[in-house]
């Protein structure tokens, strides 16, 4: 039974996907401080501090452009206040700066700035393994189908599950912070820290949106992005990779 309601879904889907060549929609998110704060432990300065994220984080608007083959999703910059770093607040629910996909090439690529790193595009590819679920909601007037996937981190899979509700009747295979591949707009993700919702969907607009391929500088690995974050890869050491990668695409 299983398999005839999988397949009623991809066909329903594919029927209209050809109609849709790019559209562009937008997201908002509701951070769970129950679960930034779950640590026994923590200190009440850091619960506070992580409160304060947390309604910034929930400021933010984030955008999603897509074509036939690409996604570049990226949160919209606001100003938060003096204390408020836009980017850890925009990164607090597993979020996403700015993040490319192109699902032809298998191409993925995430925008990471701090102050230890500077900028860096990290090749870094958002992981699920996706269980659909006979289950239904209403959002926003389309019939939302749920899936679960495990929560993977640095390619490690967790034991919290990340839910998505899709429409088939909006037959595009993407969805926020670099999860897609279902049959329909995913219109709503939950992680173990966040929820993103969809708040606007422009279906062929009348121009494409902008799809920044995040080309430079150039991409790194998550292994030298580490290195970077944990302090045991300069920036220095990091320009001789690039210069020595860049040798050997010449030769």
């Amino acid at each position: 039974m299983r398999k005839y309601y999988i397949l009623l879904i991809l066909i329903s889907s594919g029927s209209c996907f050809s109609q849709i060549q790019y559209g562009s929609v937008q997201y908002k998110q509701i951070t769970s401080i129950e679960q930034i704060n779950k640590q026994k432990d923590m200190m009440i300065e850091v619960k506070s501090f992580n409160e304060k994220y947390q309604a910034a984080a929930n400021k933010i608007t984030y955008t999603l452009n897509f074509n036939t083959f690409e996604t570049y999703f990226f949160a919209n910059k606001i100003l938060l206040g003096d204390d408020i770093n836009f980017n850890a607040a925009a990164m607090s629910g597993h979020g996403k700066i700015k993040y490319y996909q192109n699902h032809k090439t298998s191409e993925n690529r995430n925008f990471f700035d701090s102050r230890r790193t500077g900028i860096v595009i990290i090749n870094s590819e958002t992981q699920y393994q996706w269980t659909l679920v006979n289950e239904t909601k209403t959002i926003d007037q389309y019939k939302c189908y749920k899936a679960t996937s495990p929560l993977f981190v640095d390619g490690e899979k967790q034991d919290i599950l990340v839910t998505a509700w899709y429409a088939p009747d909006i037959p595009v295979r993407f969805g926020p912070i670099g999860y897609g591949g279902l049959p329909g707009l995913i219109l709503e993700l939950q992680n173990d820290r966040a929820t993103f919702f969809v708040t606007k969907i422009n279906l062929n607009p009348d121009s494409p949106p902008e799809i920044d391929k995040l080309l430079s500088p150039k991409a790194i690995s998550k292994e030298v992005a580490r290195q970077l974050t944990t302090g045991t890869l300069s920036r220095a050491q990091l320009d001789g990779i690039k210069d020595e990668e860049d040798k050997q695409i010449k030769k």
